[in-house]
């Protein structure tokens, strides 16, 4: 009989649901506003299918592996050079690699709870203990905390930045000040996915994509603003030392000739990107309004979603079934050490309002 490891046997294999399809016609829903996976409901960037188009004649051939002309664009949008990024499928693989990289037995990650997933995943399947610390009362990452937790077997800190699920941010003057205090020999990841949102919600956002520290690795997605989540493309960028060893541990081939080629026509779909940025910070404003109205508890976010915070883990699952049955589809947290909480997507106006509408009768149904 074949041992597994112990840290293997131990994760939570991810169950999906029902496909949406299956659940629509179960339940004879006529409308739908599918908002719990922070997808962009416009749909994928024209442009990147467009280029996508073009290469699908070449699926014989493999891939640039150095993904030399996608690279050359990303370090042009963010002033860098060519050997300060590296790319792969989606910056969650990017993640998965670091431990690959840089980490060596004994050593551990440094992140706060209640934040993305699948970060303390691929560390278990990496077997690199995760030292955790909570998050701030307002659910921020706490610097200061995270900072007074730094031990001799800290390798790596762990920030998103908007955070996932809870939407709130590290303003630039803390987070500046948070790694000019920490050790050189300590990586920290900060987590952009939702950058292309935060930046245009707030000026105190930082960009941390030109900031001169050695130790700093910072990710990107094409999966969120660009609308190509399936197809799997982000980034890092970071040092050339940083970046080479990442470049050294990643999968020879990938991304794939057609994930390079939508990244390469998602990142100069300037119009798509406004339209969805725009629609985004408007359609947020609204939607807290409204959810200010109803009296619902929420947090301010600088991403595409909104997180809920409610009495129980028990209102949560009501409410989640209640909108289920009512066409609008979002997220309960429990995965995410947020079980009294419930995230919801930004989506298109109709989409926000349908879900807007159903908040309402299930407040009633639910008082």
């Amino acid at each position: 009989m074949i041992e597994i490891p112990e840290n293997i046997t131990e994760l939570k294999s991810y169950k999906p649901g029902k496909p949406i399809q299956e659940i629509i016609a179960d339940l004879g829903l006529d409308k739908t506003a599918v908002l719990w996976n922070n997808e962009n409901n416009f749909g994928p960037s024209p442009m990147a299918l467009e280029e996508v188009s073009k290469v699908l004649g070449n699926s014989h051939v493999y891939p640039d592996p150095v993904s030399l002309e996608l690279r050359k664009r990303i370090a042009e949008l963010n002033q860098r050079q060519v050997d300060e990024v590296v790319v792969g499928n989606g910056s969650e693989e990017i993640f998965n690699n670091l431990f690959n990289a840089f980490f060596k037995p004994g050593e551990e990650l440094l992140t706060c709870t209640g934040t993305f997933v699948a970060v303390y995943i691929w560390a278990k399947a990496n077997k690199v203990p995760v030292h955790t610390v909570p998050l701030t009362s307002d659910y921020r990452f706490d610097p200061d905390a995270l900072y007074q937790a730094i031990t001799p077997k800290t390798k790596a800190i762990y920030l998103a930045n908007p955070n996932n699920p809870t939407g709130a941010i590290i303003e630039e003057d803390e987070l500046r000040s948070f790694l000019d205090k920490i050790p050189s020999h300590i990586i920290v990841v900060v987590d952009e996915a939702y950058f292309e949102f935060a930046r245009d919600i707030s000026p105190k956002y930082p960009d941390t994509s030109g900031w001169d520290y050695d130790n700093l690795i910072t990710l990107r997605t094409f999966s969120k603003a660009y609308g190509i989540a399936a197809i799997r493309i982000g980034y890092a960028l970071a040092k050339p030392a940083l970046i080479e060893a990442l470049a050294k541990v990643k999968l020879t081939f990938a991304p794939s000739n057609l994930a390079q080629a939508a990244g390469n026509g998602a990142i100069q779909d300037e119009a798509f990107l406004a339209k969805t940025i725009d629609n985004n910070t408007q359609e947020m404003e609204k939607f807290c309004a409204s959810l200010d109205e109803m009296g619902f508890r929420h947090v301010p976010s600088y991403g595409n979603f909104v997180m809920l915070e409610m009495d129980s883990a028990d209102q949560v699952q009501a409410y989640f079934h209640e909108l289920l049955k009512k066409g609008v589809f979002v997220r309960p947290l429990p995965a995410f050490g947020l079980p009294h909480c419930l995230r919801i997507t930004i989506g298109l106006p109709e989409e926000n309002q349908l879900c807007v509408d159903a908040l309402k009768e299930c407040k009633v149904q639910l008082s």
